[in-house]
């Protein structure tokens, strides 16, 4: 993978990884839209037929290397998003490997009606990425804050629908579908310097990953997205009070791999954590695997209010809806002792 901007650096990495252990750290330090170019990079040193759509927002990509390789593979609709998934519809269908990236809320809400038609109905391989989600950009206010991106996307039917929990599994998620395209939607912010894959990541990303196992638990965390690394210290925290909780990241919302829930066991209380809306994202996408699983387990719900939110920076927004990591374990410890 490309060692700085502009720069692209080949490391070997296990015949079973797409990403490797030491690329992982590595990627850690990065910003999201900067590993998103690095990515590019990376997948137009062999695929000539590369194309990534933007509107208004390549300059701040790092996708030099990738249109060092593949000029003509860039385009540039300006900020006008539903344009930039037709076209991205137009180049898929005739063969290219194409992405779309644009600001989570925009590449999602603003452009249902050509998502719907192009990557649902027709079906092209066009792989959305959605950058700044969940309150990354709510500095800007409720207009930039993806909370609905999940619940919006999970509709459409044949839709991919993945979360990476760090830049590891957001740079193994893109390969992936550079190898294999697909319609799909990858969601991704700041993942706060996290490395949820020290042993780097695998030909199957986005599939379950137990962060944290305890044994005759009771609480099970299951998060999606970069705000795992704060259920992980939720869970230590909880620990710290003699409530031993496990922790299970899944970064794939959809299809939902429900199995990964039935290996948790039996927990009185399982904890959904995400940087989404309460409403129609991970949170019900477990409680209709639980209902139509007949399990009897309490589920609580945690993630941003179901109302548009002021404009103020990512860590205070969260922290006002307890998503901080004492506020999670504050959460899961009170809804614990309401089911035990």
């Amino acid at each position: 993978m490309a060692e700085a901007k502009g720069q692209t650096t080949q490391r070997a990495a296990a015949p079973d990884l797409l990403v490797s252990a030491e690329d992982a750290r590595r990627l850690s330090t990065l910003s999201h839209k900067d590993v998103f170019g690095e990515v590019m990079g990376r997948l137009a040193t062999t695929d000539a037929s590369l194309s990534v759509v933007v509107s208004d927002y390549g300059r701040r990509l790092n996708l030099s290397r990738f249109r060092e390789l593949c000029p003509e593979g860039f385009v540039q609709c300006g900020i006008a998003e539903q344009n930039q998934v037709e076209v991205a519809s137009a180049l898929a269908n005739e063969g290219l490997t194409t992405f779309a990236p644009s600001y989570a809320t925009f590449i999602t809400s603003r452009v249902l009606d050509q998502v719907r038609v192009n990557l649902g109905i027709m079906a092209s391989p066009v792989a959305l990425v959605g950058v700044g989600c969940g309150c990354d950009a709510a500095i800007l206010g409720a207009s930039h804050m993806a909370l609905e991106d999940l619940g919006v996307m999970r509709q459409i039917p044949g839709m991919t629908v993945v979360s990476p929990c760090d830049n590891a599994e957001f740079a193994a998620t893109l390969l992936e579908l550079g190898r294999a395209p697909r319609p799909a939607y990858v969601r991704m912010n700041e993942a706060w310097g996290a490395n949820l894959h020290p042993g780097g990541v695998g030909r199957a990303p986005g599939r379950p990953h137990l962060l944290r196992r305890a044994a005759g638990a009771r609480v099970a965390l299951v998060s999606t997205g970069t705000i795992s690394c704060r259920a992980l210290r939720a869970a230590e925290l909880l620990a710290a009070e003699g409530i031993e909780a496990s922790v299970l990241a899944l970064p794939t919302v959809k299809p939902l791999d429900a199995g990964a829930i039935d290996a948790l066991g039996a927990p009185a209380l399982l904890a959904s954590v995400e940087e989404h809306s309460v409403v129609g994202g991970l949170g019900s996408a477990l409680a209709e695997a639980l209902a139509e699983r007949g399990r009897g387990t309490a589920l609580l719900r945690l993630g941003l209010p179901d109302r548009y939110l002021e404009a103020d920076a990512r860590d205070a927004v969260l922290a006002r809806a307890g998503l901080d990591p004492a506020g999670i374990a504050a959460q899961v410890r009170d809804g614990y002792r309401r089911v035990r």
